[in-house]
This record gives structure tokens, sequence and C-alpha cells, in this order.
């Protein structure tokens, strides 16, 4: 089923939303918490013109369904990714994940070794405590949480991307903000936020401590001015995972991708061309 943001998808008896360009090595990008596919419109362009993209919005966000029901771990996570691999016939690919995207990413490869071909962390979580946030730790608190979410307006949005995702607020405009805004009209959308959050937490010490079983080469780039998760766990990822290498991109926050494309972009086409 086609729309004008993308098509749907059957996957695991969910209506997936879904941007697509391409052809090539596959390339599965995973958007951050509470991002949806909307966070790749830099990337999807560009890394189209030489790999097969997909990007996804994760069940939970954006337009896909937002079931109340579902297993919002990163394990939970990691076995949709499976499922959305098998349901597009792709044996290997490359992911690449951006926050808790990154972190779902890692999840996937320490299930599925044999399946993801090349990991790439943009400003990803994966360590305890790791979120410094305000808005995000209080969806952490039961009630709180919940309150939060239903205060969530377009005002509070507008403010989360300025002081919290980007190094430069004018990103933050009135079509972004639109975006970002129309999907918490869509069924559930305010009540997935804190399970998830709290949900993704539990994994942390897990995935922490399984680092240094990834045996797949690893991009980690990070936004030197990140808000929501510091720069030091650049280095952090990078001493855990043995065959890693790091990019800072200067200028950037939370989303380099959204930011500083062009560095992102080439980064990752000269990355995934020595992996070819």
């Amino acid at each position: 089923m086609s729309t004008e943001y993308g098509t749907f998808s059957r996957v695991d008896n969910l209506n997936i939303h879904l941007l697509s360009a391409g052809q090539g090595t596959p390339v599965v990008l995973i958007h951050g918490f509470m991002g949806m596919a909307f966070d790749w419109r830099c990337s999807i362009p560009e890394l189209g013109k030489r790999f097969s993209v997909y990007a996804m919005d994760l069940p939970g966000f954006g337009l896909s369904d937002k079931p109340l029901n579902f297993d919002y771990s990163s394990k939970g996570y990691a076995e949709f990714i499976g499922s959305f691999l098998d349901f597009f016939n792709i044996r290997r690919t490359v992911l690449v994940g951006n926050s808790m995207g990154g972190q779902i990413a890692l999840m996937a490869c320490l299930k599925y070794p044999d399946r993801v071909s090349a990991l790439v962390l943009i400003d990803s979580g994966g360590y305890p405590q790791s979120v410094e946030f305000l808005f995000f730790k209080m969806l952490q608190v039961p009630v709180i949480g919940e309150t939060s979410m239903a205060l969530l307006d377009r005002n509070i949005i507008r403010i989360m991307l300025r002081k919290g995702i980007y190094y430069d607020d004018s990103q933050a405009t009135d079509e972004i903000v639109n975006a970002y805004s129309a999907v918490y009209h869509t069924i559930n959308a305010r009540k997935t936020p804190p399970r998830v959050m709290r949900s993704i937490m539990r994994d942390e010490a897990y995935i922490a401590s399984r680092l240094n079983e990834i045996k797949c080469r690893t991009l980690i780039i990070w936004g030197a001015e990140d808000k929501v998760i510091a720069s030091s766990r650049a280095e952090m990822f990078h001493h855990d995972i043995r065959q890693s290498s790091v990019l800072t991109v200067r200028e950037a926050g939370h989303m380099p991708q959204v930011e500083k494309p062009e560095i992102v972009n080439e980064a990752i086409i000269r990355f995934l061309s020595k992996e070819a």
C-alpha cells in the first residue's frame, strides 16, 4: 500500500511504514527514540545512489502500528529486525542505527551475527545511564512519563529539537516540527514512548557486557555537541568493539546525519566501499 510519505508493508502482522531507495548492498537505517524514518531524510537519497536502502518507522513510532502488547525491549526490536530482513529476503545487511537505533542494531548483531555484515553506530545507546536529556529521563518514571506525553505539543517538540537534539537550533523549522508533531495524533502514539524507554533501559547492561563479541567492522559516528548521549561514549564503544573506528562530527548534536549530512554520508559510503 503506497502513501505520499512512502509505503506500508505487513511485517509480523504489523503495518510498518517504510522509505526505500536504490539497488545493491542492503543497508537498513534504524531511527532513535521518538524518531521515525523521516530522521534519515538527508541520508536516503545519497546512500540510495550506491546501496539498497531501507528506513522503517519502528513499531511504536512514526506511522507504523503501535500495539501496547509488543515487546519493546532491545531483544524484541532485534527479533523484529530479523523478521523485517526475512520479509524482504535479505540474507545479510549493513545496520545503521542512531541513538536507540544503534542499541537495537547492536542487539540484532549479537542475536544474528551471520546476518549483519557491518555496523554504523551514530550517537548510539547501549551503555547504562547514557541518556542525559531531561525529557527522556522523565519518561523513565511511572506517572511522570505518562503525564509528560499527555502534555506533549508542538511547542514542546520545538524546544526538544532546539535544546536537546540539534546543535544548530535553526534546524527546528516549522516544517520539521510539524512532521514530528503529526505522528502524535495516531493511535497509541503517546502511550508507547514511556513503555519503550523503560524496556530499552533494562537491556543496556547486557549489551554493554557483550560488546567484545561484536565481530563485524563497525564505524562509530558522533556529534561533538550531543546533549542526549555524551560524546565520551564514542571512545567507550571504540574500546569495547574490536574492529571499530571513530568519526567525531563538529558542530553537530544528537543527529549528525541531519545537521552534517555530507560528512556523515561520505563517511558511511567510504566505510562500506571498503567493506565491499
